[in-house]
């Protein structure tokens, strides 16, 4: 029964989002030729590609029926016959089609538009793609137009391609909003734009504008330089739907007459077919920019990190922890709270690397990790700050909440029998120092010396347990 359910809404929406597509392509046709702007067939393969549980038997019909339904009121209005109709919906599906099974071929990372060469993919499945479609211009075009079939095909295939360039890097591109729901809020701000940054979005509608005021043969690359500040300023999603009003803007504006250089005659096919494939290698360059903006940006975020995290436990570094505890002290400070900082040393480690080696240290080491993670509040921040010695700063944290956390990290680790590999298991245990501070100071290193002197005296009084003392007192 869920089976019939999921294949019934897939078909309802494949059909509407077509359907809906079809009839704002067919209102930007001129009387008697194709359309300037068809998002249908590129819309259809970005929703099988980035939603594979619509990519189905019915979701394939919902599209079909949507095709039919939407010649067949063009057709009402332009007293068009049922096997132009026909043909027209055989281009679109070998187009789309063709896409789908092409992008099936593909890594993740392209389809999503996350690797620099992306874009170069994305334009080889495009071009591919329109020049399936051709192969029905062919039969097509001659009937339409009374074209030769070569011509046929080549203007299908530009007129197709120019499409994909245009709305495919939307679909692919499209953030994921699965969670939407359950954080709304995130979803929102991860696409706000400021008012800092608004300014690339000015200077592209001012392009626009003057492309029209201006016209002449350079007014399609008028918004190109706006377009690359875009690229540079903001994601590769934005990026595609900012390329996607420019495509729209060139071609409709042409269209409609807008544009000076608009050729709406059939007699002028080679200049529209001239202008068409400008767009499309035109919207190639933001979206290059973007994607390559993106790998750097995640290239860099992962050199942040390894630089900053321990690579076995993943915690905070000792220079990040003190960095960021520093960071965090000042806005304490500033807010007059207190502030507790724990020492943590593994019992004993030394004897659990000769017994049982260094891997076996090892897991014992992110078995810690994980257990102090685990212990700690969602504010709190932990670190390695050594071999088997790890700290962590507790903001707004009193001296009886504090050695509560330490009680409750260090029985957790007692009572957890830790898996060193080869079927062995062995328990271990913590001892912990804690420094405690009625109203935050500045000196990460002096809260830390006092955390390790209680830590000292933990060990000395037999290991496995927890002592702490007052910065204040000790200062007094």
């Amino acid at each position: 029964m869920q089976n019939w359910t999921e294949q019934i809404k897939a078909a309802t929406i494949t059909g509407v989002i077509v359907l809906a597509a079809c009839l704002l392509g067919i209102l930007s046709r001129p009387m008697g030729h194709l359309a300037a702007l068809w998002p249908a067939n590129a819309l259809l393969i970005g929703l099988f590609v980035r939603f594979p549980t619509l990519n189905n038997p019915c979701g394939w019909l919902g599209a079909i029926l949507a095709y039919v339904v939407a010649y067949v009121a063009a057709d009402t209005m332009t007293g068009s016959n049922w096997s132009v109709s026909l043909l027209l919906t055989g281009g679109n599906l070998v187009c789309v089609v063709t896409g789908v099974l092409l992008f099936s071929w593909l890594d993740d990372e392209h389809r999503h538009l996350k690797h620099p060469l992306s874009v170069l993919y994305l334009a080889l499945v495009a071009s591919c793609s329109a020049a399936a479609a051709g192969v029905v211009g062919v039969i097509a075009d001659p009937i339409l137009s009374n074209a030769s079939p070569l011509k046929g095909w080549a203007f299908w295939f530009v007129t197709e391609l120019v499409n994909l360039m245009a709305v495919l890097p939307v679909m692919l591109s499209l953030p994921d909003l699965s969670g939407f729901r359950l954080n709304r809020r995130r979803t929102f701000k991860t696409y706000h734009i400021n008012p800092g940054k608004i300014l690339p979005i000015c200077a592209l509608l001012m392009s626009f504008a003057l492309g029209i005021i201006v016209g002449g043969p350079g007014a399609p690359v008028f918004p190109i330089p706006a377009l690359l500040w875009c690229a540079l300023s903001y994601d590769i999603f934005i990026t595609s739907v900012l390329t996607l009003l420019y495509s729209g803007w060139v071609l409709i504006s042409m269209s409609l007459g807008y544009l000076p250089i608009s050729i709406v005659n059939m007699n002028s096919r080679p200049m529209l077919l001239s202008i068409r494939i400008g767009v499309s290698l035109l919207a190639l360059a933001p979206l290059t920019v973007a994607c390559v903006m993106a790998a750097r940006e995640e290239l860099l975020r992962q050199l942040k990190y390894i630089a900053e995290h321990d690579q076995l436990t993943g915690l905070l570094n000792r220079r990040a922890f003190n960095e960021r505890a520093s960071s965090l002290l000042i806005r304490l400070v500033e807010q007059k709270r207190p502030v507790a900082v724990l020492m943590l040393d593994i019992d004993k480690f030394k004897d659990v690397n000769d017994t049982h080696g260094h891997a076996g240290g090892d897991r014992v080491l992110v078995a810690f990790a994980h257990i102090a993670s685990a212990g700690l509040r969602d504010v709190d921040m932990l670190g390695r700050i050594g071999g088997e010695e790890f700290a962590a700063i507790l903001p707004g944290c009193g001296r009886k909440e504090a050695e509560m956390i330490a009680h409750r990290v260090r029985s957790k680790l007692a009572n957890t029998s830790i898996d060193i590999g080869d079927g062995q298991h062995i328990t271990v245990t913590v001892s912990i120092g804690a420094g405690y501070i009625h109203q935050a100071m500045l000196d990460i290193e002096a809260l830390l010396l006092v955390a390790d002197k209680a830590l000292y005296r933990a060990k000395e009084n037999g290991r496995n347990r927890v002592e702490s003392d007052d910065v204040d007192e000790i200062k007094n």
